[in-house]
C-alpha cells in the first residue's frame, strides 16, 4: 500500500481557516508580549540570563526580525513547559508510590550534596541515582504515549497510512526492559553504579526525528526532582492513596 500525503484538511473546512488565523493572533500575542517584556528589563537593567535575552542582545549578528526571535523564543516554551510538568507530576507520583525507590536517592542526595547546601545543576554528574530515577519515570510513564504522527511529502510503499513511535510499547518491551511493569531505577545503573550507555528511552529520540530540546528537559527534570528529594519525603495521602 502506498501511504499518499494527507490531504489538507483546510480544503473540506472553510471555517478551520477563520479559527486557525484566530489561533495565530493569540499565539502570536503571547509570544511578542514575552520578548517585549524580556526587551524592557533588559533597558532597565533588571533581565536575567535567558535565551530571548541572548537573542535580543545577538539580534543584528544573526539578523534576526522581532518576528523570528518572538517564535524561536516562544516556541522553546510552548514545547517544553507542559511536557516538563507532566514530567515532574509523574517523578511525585513514583516517589509517593515506590517508597524504596526514593529512599535510594535521598540516601545519594545525603551522602553527595548533604544539609548544608541544596542540589544545583553542576550536581548532574554526580548524582546517578537521580539520573536513574528520572529515567525509570519517563520509561515508568511516558509522557506522550504515542509521539507524534508526520504527515507524508512523497508517496511511501508501506502497509499503513501513519506511523506512529508508540513510546508506551517501546517502553513496556521486556526483551529491552525486563519486568517493564516493576518500577525500577536500578535497571538504569551498571555494576559500577553509572547509567548504562547502551539503555535508552524513546521519549526523546528517533534518529533524525530527536527533541533538540532533550539537554533542557533532561536538566529541567534533574534539578526540580534533586532540589524536591532533597527538601521533602514525598507519601501518598492515607486517606487518600489513590
Amino acid at each position: 500500500m502506498l501511504v499518499r500525503p494527507a490531504t489538507p484538511i483546510l480544503k473540506y473546512v472553510p471555517g478551520y481557516v477563520t479559527e486557525l488565523e484566530q489561533w495565530r493572533r493569540e499565539e502570536s500575542q503571547l509570544f511578542h508580549d514575552q520578548l517585549d517584556h524580556v526587551s524592557r528589563d533588559l533597558v532597565t537593567g533588571k533581565a536575567g540570563p535567558s535565551f530571548t535575552c541572548y537573542l535580543l542582545e545577538n539580534q543584528s549578528s544573526h539578523k534576526l526580525s522581532d518576528e523570528e526571535m518572538a517564535y524561536l523564543a516562544g516556541s522553546l516554551f510552548g514545547a517544553g513547559s507542559d511536557t516538563t510538568a507532566v514530567a515532574i507530576m509523574v517523578l511525585v507520583m513514583a516517589s509517593a508510590c515506590y517508597s524504596k525507590a526514593q529512599e535510594k536517592v535521598q540516601e545519594e542526595l545525603g551522602v553527595v550534596i548533604g544539609r548544608d547546601r541544596a542540589p544545583t545543576f553542576d550536581d548532574y554528574n554526580s548524582l546517578p541515582q537521580i539520573e536513574a530515577f528520572m529515567q525509570e519515570c519517563l520509561r515508568w510513564r511516558p509522557v506522550m504515549t504515542l509521539g507524534f504522527a508526520h504527515r507524508a511529502l512523497t508517496d511511501i510503499p508501506y502497509n499503513g497510512a501513519i506511523v506512529f513511535g508508540n513510546h508506551w510499547a517501546i517502553s513496556c518491551d521486556p526483551s529491552v526492559y525486563p519486568n517493564p511493569d516493576q518500577f525500577d531505577p536500578q535497571r538504569w545503573l551498571n555494576t559500577d553504579g553509572k547509567i548504562w550507555d547502551n539503555l535508552k528511552i524513546p521519549s526523546f529520540r528517533f534518529g533524525r526525528r530527536i527533541c533538540p530540546g532533550q539537554h533542557i528537559a533532561n536538566r529541567s527534570i534533574f534539578v526540580n526532582a534533586a532540589l524536591r528529594l532533597w527538601s521533602f519525603k514525598i507519601t501518598q495521602d492515607p486517606e487518600n492513596p489513590d
